[in-house]
């Protein structure tokens, strides 16, 4: 994987359109990647580990994580993904509490790991950014609520839901990173059961499966299978 240099002066391509930093203005963009210290990781390497005691944030500037969830008694479980221009371990960060989950590395990445004295000063500094701050928030909520929905629901919902949570656009494409093995643990259903999901997404021509990713289609006509689920969210 490439490794990008943080350019404070511009919205990455390689940046989730609904990421922290992707939603900033400019100014407040810029301010957020000179404060903290930039370090990288490679694959599978634990940044926040769930238990722990620690309020600094991390802002992805390259690459992907997996948020994990410890308790179950079949292992950890993955509950989401996060992309470069997101922030993680925003809830630490606001109640002082443990660590609510692990974050976990899905390939080679680049973070800026932000203390929570100088997140705090550039929140002072740059109150525009509380909106963006807040909008990953109510994110967060909504998507924890929807999990417990959509639990519910056939696997072919569920997939669907989660699929329209991961799509970024990367050269035109509405793609989402991730295997079908990572998928199963996001809807919490077995890898056969979301490969005839996909199987039966893909013949009625919603998208096209490629090794690692997956390839949106036809966004809405996939967001009817998961709007049943984001109805019932208010």
């Amino acid at each position: 994987m490439a490794c990008h240099t943080e350019d404070p002066n511009k919205t990455h391509p390689w940046w989730s359109r609904t990421s922290f930093a992707g939603r900033l203005s400019d100014a407040d963009r810029a301010a957020l990647l000179r404060i903290g210290g930039r370090q990288e990781f490679p694959s599978a390497h634990t940044l926040l580990r769930q238990g722990d005691r620690g309020r600094h944030l991390l802002l992805l500037t390259t690459g992907q994580a997996r948020i994990m969830v410890e308790g179950s008694r079949r292992g950890p479980r993955g509950i989401a993904l996060r992309f470069a221009g997101d922030l993680v371990g925003e809830l630490s960060y606001l109640d002082d509490g443990p660590r609510s989950a692990s974050v976990v590395a899905v390939g080679p990445v680049v973070v800026r790991r932000i203390p929570a004295e100088a997140f705090d000063d550039y929140l002072r500094r740059h109150p525009t950014a509380h909106r963006s701050f807040a909008r990953l928030l109510a994110d967060r909520l909504r998507a924890a609520d929807k999990r417990t929905v959509t639990a519910s629901y056939d696997t072919t919902t569920r997939v669907a839901a989660v699929l329209a949570d991961l799509t970024v656009l990367v050269d035109d494409e509405l793609v989402a990173t991730t295997t079908q093995r990572e998928l199963a643990q996001l809807v919490g259903a077995s890898q056969i059961s979301v490969h005839r999901a996909l199987r039966r997404l893909a013949h009625l021509g919603l998208l096209v499966t490629r090794h690692g990713s997956i390839v949106i289609v036809d966004e809405v006509g996939l967001g009817r299978f998961a709007d049943s689920a984001a109805d019932s969210i208010t």
